[in-house]
C-alpha cells in the first residue's frame, strides 16, 4: 500500500504560526480611531461547512461523504484606504476544512480535506466600522485519504488529489468584547467558497474505492464560523 505526505499541507497549515503571531503597534483612542490607524487586523475563527457538491459523489466502494464537516481558519488583514465612513483592508486568508464519510478503503473510512490560502480583502463600515463585506481570491488544496491507526502510529493512504484556484465572498460582523479601546472581542462570518476540482476518481488504488469517475467536484461551499478577532 503506497502512502503520500503531501508538501503542500505542510506549507499551508505553516501559516498558521505567522498569522497568529501578535502586533506591538500602540493603542488609539476610541474604537472609531482605532480601526482607522494603521494597525493590522487578526482573526481566528473555527465553525461548520455544508458542501452539497461533495455529498453528491457517487463512490464506486459503499456510503458517501458527509455533506456538513468542520473547519478552522486564521487571517490578517491592514489598511490599505481610509474613507469618510468606511476602510478597506487587504491581506491574507488561510483556512482547513475536513469532512467525513462512510466509504471505507482498507481498514478505515476515507475522509476528505481542504485547505486554501488566498489574498483576500475586507471593507469595514457601519457605525464603529464593526461589519464588513469579505472576498478573497486563490489556491485551494483537496485530497481524499485514508488515515489509519491512532496518534502518534498512524499512516496516511491518499487515494485521490487536486488544486485549483477559487474565490469565496461573505460578510463579517464584529460583536462587542474585552476592552473597547483595544478593539478585540467575539466575531460572526458567513461565507461562500467557489472552486472546481474536476473528476473524483481512484489514482492507482485497488480495491475500486472512489471508481474511475466519482462525479465533478466543486463549490459552492457555505461556511459559518465563529472567532475572535483583534487589532
Amino acid at each position: 500500500m503506497n502512502t503520500s505526505k503531501t508538501n503542500a499541507w505542510l506549507r499551508l497549515a505553516g501559516f498558521c504560526i505567522v498569522l497568529s503571531a501578535p502586533n506591538g503597534a500602540s493603542l488609539a483612542q476610541d474604537d472609531v480611531e482605532w480601526v482607522t490607524t494603521s494597525r493590522g487586523r487578526y482573526e481566528i475563527a473555527i465553525g461548520a461547512h455544508s458542501w452539497p457538491g461533495l455529498a453528491d459523489l457517487e463512490a464506486a466502494g459503499d456510503g458517501q461523504f458527509d455533506e456538513v464537516g468542520f473547519n478552522i481558519s486564521l487571517a490578517a488583514h491592514w489598511p490599505v484606504r481610509r474613507f469618510d465612513e468606511s476602510e478597506l483592508l487587504a491581506g491574507i486568508d488561510l483556512g482547513l476544512f475536513s469532512n467525513e464519510s462512510d466509504i471505507r478503503f482498507i481498514s478505515d473510512n476515507l475522509i476528505a480535506r481542504n485547505g486554501y490560502l488566498t489574498p483576500s480583502v475586507k471593507w469595514m463600515f457601519g457605525k464603529r466600522h464593526r461589519y464588513s463585506l469579505d472576498a478573497g481570491v486563490g489556491y485551494y488544496l483537496q485530497d481524499i485519504t485514508e488515515i489509519a491507526g491512532e496518534y502518534p502510529m498512524y499512516w496516511e493512504t491518499q487515494l485521490w488529489e487536486e488544486s485549483a484556484v477559487g474565490a469565496y465572498i461573505g460578510g463579517t460582523l464584529d460583536f462587542r468584547g474585552g476592552e473597547p479601546a483595544r478593539s478585540r472581542g467575539v466575531m460572526m462570518s458567513l461565507k461562500v467558497h467557489f472552486v472546481d476540482f474536476g473528476t473524483v476518481r481512484d489514482e492507482g488504488f485497488l480495491p475500486p474505492t472512489l471508481g474511475q469517475d466519482s462525479g465533478r467536484l466543486g463549490g459552492p461551499i457555505y461556511v459559518y464560523q465563529l472567532g475572535y478577532r483583534w487589532r
